[in-house]
């Protein structure tokens, strides 16, 4: 939480990429704390939490995710190219509008308030230690989740299925890197990895969206180049996310064995593991 005030004054500095994504990552990690902890000793406290900074998380996703769209045009398309000029003009205004939003959601976040809930939570926080077979219980029930998801997107094959496993995993993800941190520090690659890769296919599933309804009716022949480029790249992504996740060396199976009495925490093989 003091972090979020930290990030708050880098932020409104300039909003540039970097600081609203940071922002926006401490937040995420208190709202996840609050709901892990919520879970397993209740209070209002963590209801106040969401509460308390609920506009300015969904002020930042706005800013970041178009901030993110626009990043991606500019790699995809070559100068001069009229759907990437068009997408480039239309995520300009765009941005401008999420920034000032974003200035009022901070402007109206009350830090008063926010130091006040932090004094308040920091003993609740602490009434089971980490790694407390409270919070391995509670993650186990979120990868049991992720891992349904995940059977469920390769059926369907849709970007919605892809995006609830992306949040699915990153539920899972946060639990562990902020509760169990001895497993986080041996699986935070493959957990990083798969996010990283899940985001990209929703990018790509936003930014597909967009051109279609932005410039569907300017140049077809420009918009089915894009749409074209846009979908080889989503495939080598989702390609790669269900080599890494398939077979007996998958992730799945390694962060689930972690869950079983005596067994050694390992992470998947080197040579499976692909870097960013």
């Amino acid at each position: 939480m003091d972090r979020v005030l930290e990030r708050a004054d880098r932020a409104r500095d300039g909003w540039d990429v970097d600081a609203v994504h940071d922002l926006r990552v401490a937040l995420r990690r208190c709202r996840t704390i609050a709901d892990a902890l919520n879970e397993v000793n209740p209070g209002p406290g963590w209801r106040k939490l969401k509460r308390a900074s609920r506009d300015l998380f969904r002020a930042l996703g706005e800013l970041r995710d178009t901030q993110v769209l626009r990043a991606k045009v500019k790699k995809l398309g070559p100068a001069g190219d009229p759907v990437r000029k068009r997408m480039l003009a239309l995520f300009a205004r765009n941005e401008k509008a999420f920034r000032e939003a974003a200035e009022k959601a901070l402007d109206d976040f009350d830090r008063k308030e926010w130091r006040k809930l932090t004094r308040k939570l920091i003993v609740k926080s602490r009434f089971f230690p980490q790694n407390s077979v409270v919070y391995q219980r509670l993650a186990l029930t979120r990868l049991n989740e992720a891992a349904e998801m995940y059977q469920e997107a390769r059926r369907r094959k849709s970007a919605i299925a892809w995006h609830r496993l992306r949040i699915g995993l990153k539920s899972f993800r946060y639990l562990v890197e902020n509760f169990l941190p001895q497993r986080y520090e041996v699986w935070a690659d493959d957990l990083k990895r798969m996010q990283d890769l899940l985001g990209e296919v929703h990018d790509l599933d936003v930014l597909r969206q967009r051109i279609r309804r932005n410039c569907g009716k300017t140049n077809a022949a420009a918009v089915k180049q894009w749409i074209e480029r846009i979908d080889r790249e989503r495939k080598g992504h989702l390609q790669e996310f269900l080599t890494k996740t398939s077979g007996a060396e998958s992730p799945w199976l390694t962060w689930r064995a972690g869950f079983q009495w005596g067994h050694v925490l390992v992470a998947t093989p080197a040579a499976e593991r692909r870097t960013a």
